[in-house]
């Protein structure tokens, strides 16, 4: 028998095996990678596109807009991960994920023709669809066909490509909004449609699903509301909430309070920004899968929560004028509060059987973009309307991460415990 592919000599099997492996991590690393890209585009665009849109610029209007499309998004990927989850559980994992990334690619893509608000809300939310589905078919694809002991580092590899596609964004607006202008930037949002035709003669699908599918066993919904997995929804929810809150309701308000910071005029600084909050976001995801093998999955997540309550304290409470001060604190917010991303990936799997893995890691995940979308909508447009600040409504919704230090002792180790079938 010959040796694996990791001692340097391979059989013709295992060969094929390990060369299958890294085509499906490539493809859902890309996966995730466009979803980051397209999250992206939005967080830079959407103030100078509603500000067009609307035809006005008052800080206070366009805020409110700017939360109403992320809660938009938040909802759309909260009912894709729900739908697609299902799909991906009763259908197949790469089947589904084509389905999802020509969503998202269509729907960001035809933002760009929009006349008015409502149009470029539905574009938004259809298209948030595709994104909240294609997270958990990726994680699912990844953690069931690699093995064990390479999961935290994939969780990893999986969390920081969002962020990579974050900073391609940045890099895409940077360089080209002065030229090309909202509308043909996210006419580039297409391009991961592109990805959809190598899936589909590529990828095969795992076989922890195929076997599963044959030994007749059933994806029935309600086994999460059932013991014994009944309490492992119910915490996954909260945690994925802390998680998905701070980021929406604090990380992701950066760009758009830079804009207020220098008065709306160009667009180039908010890209800056977003560039090294990017940077910062691709260190954290990556860290947050191996610091959770390391430390374990309880005191990770606290040492995650504890380093992005200060980081985000110190960002909004200590600047208040764009420069390098911003930008470094940035980064480091962005390190600290990404984290999360290369822990979810890695521990919300291991929390559910194969039969239904897509759809408990799709709504429990999703969970907590529910709750950030009403927080969006209602609390932050009410707290920046209240003080008269992004920084200190920022602040103020950041003490979600004080919750997160309490939940997380409710939650099960699993530390060295393998994939569940």
């Amino acid at each position: 028998m010959g040796k694996s592919a990791t001692n340097g000599v391979t059989s013709d099997k295992s060969s094929v095996k390990a060369t299958s492996l890294w085509i499906i991590l490539l493809v859902a690393w890309l996966g995730w990678m466009f979803d980051g890209m397209e999250m992206g585009l939005y967080s830079v665009l959407a103030a100078p596109a509603l500000k067009d849109l609307l035809g006005v610029h008052d800080t206070k209007v366009v805020g409110y807009y700017v939360g109403i499309m992320f809660a938009l998004f938040l909802l759309g990927a909260s009912l894709g991960g729900f739908i697609f989850g299902r799909m991906g559980d009763k259908y197949g994992r790469v089947k589904t994920m084509i389905l999802t990334i020509i969503i998202y690619s269509v729907f960001t893509g035809l933002s760009a023709i929009s006349q008015n608000t409502w149009q470029f809300g539905i574009c938004r939310f259809i298209g948030a669809l595709g994104l909240g589905g294609e997270w958990g078919l990726g994680v699912a694809l990844v953690m069931e066909t690699w093995p064990n002991a390479r999961r935290p580092v994939l969780a990893g590899l999986l969390g920081s490509s969002s962020n990579v596609g974050f900073l391609v964004s940045a890099l895409i607006n940077r360089a080209f909004f002065e030229v090309l202008g909202w509308r043909l930037i996210f006419c580039i949002g297409m391009a991961p449609a592109l990805l959809a035709l190598p899936i589909f003669f590529a990828v095969r699908e795992p076989q922890r699903w195929v076997k599963a599918k044959q030994s007749g066993q059933k994806s029935n919904l309600a086994q999460l509301f059932q013991q014994p997995l009944l309490g492992k929804t119910i915490i996954a929810c909260l945690l994925s909430s802390v998680a998905i809150i701070g980021t929406w309701g604090v990380f992701q308000w950066i760009p758009t309070w830079v804009d207020d910071i220098v008065g709306g005029k160009v667009v180039s600084e908010r890209a800056i920004a977003a560039t090294w909050m990017a940077i910062g976001q691709i260190i954290g995801a990556f860290l947050g899968g191996p610091l959770a093998e390391w430390m374990g999955r309880r005191w990770s997540y606290v040492l995650f929560c504890v380093t992005s309550l200060a980081s985000v304290m110190i960002l909004y409470g200590c600047v208040t004028t764009f420069g390098p001060a911003l930008l470094w604190l940035a980064l480091v917010a962005g390190i600290c509060t990404t984290t999360f991303f290369g822990w979810l990936p890695l521990y919300l799997p291991e929390l559910f059987p194969t039969r239904i893995r897509a759809t408990g890691e799709g709504i429990t995940f999703n969970f907590g973009r529910i709750i950030a979308a009403a927080g969006v909508v209602f609390g932050m447009g009410q707290l920046v309307s209240t003080f008269g600040s992004y920084a200190k409504a920022a602040t103020v919704v950041g003490m979600i991460y004080v919750l997160g230090l309490v939940l997380i002792w409710f939650a099960p180790e699993t530390k060295g415990q393998k994939l569940p079938d």
